[in-house]
């Protein structure tokens, strides 16, 4: 249970701090950044394994060529994926781009990795 609300705490944060600094990352309304870290949140207790196991195979062999050097960005891949899944469910949130994608998903993966550190 703690995982869960550190992980939708930071969630929820770094969308905010995400829509503030990136362009590209839009929250319609200041209330929305509730839904979705609950949103992620769940996707991620739910489905997050079955995303790491997936990447896990499909990075496989450039990780056998490059001694695991893929596997650096797997959390990061990981969150994009997921935040994907949750900009398309959620209507008042938008996400236009990869990059923007990419960079909203370093957020949390930061935010969830300095989190439970500090608390």
């Amino acid at each position: 249970m703690k995982t869960f609300v550190s992980q939708a705490i930071a969630a929820g944060l770094a969308v905010l701090i995400a829509s503030a600094v990136i362009p590209g990352v839009r929250i319609r309304k200041g209330n929305t950044a509730i839904g979705i870290a609950f949103a992620f949140a769940l996707l991620n207790l739910f489905f997050g394994w079955l995303v790491k196991v997936v990447l896990a195979i499909v990075l496989l062999p450039a990780a056998l060529l490059t001694f695991g050097l893929p596997y650096l960005v797997f959390g990061l891949l990981v969150n994009a994926i997921l935040l994907y899944v949750t900009d398309k469910l959620i209507d008042d949130f938008e996400i236009k781009g990869f990059w923007p994608l990419v960079g909203t998903a370093g957020l949390i993966s930061v935010a969830a990795w300095l989190l439970p550190r500090l608390f």
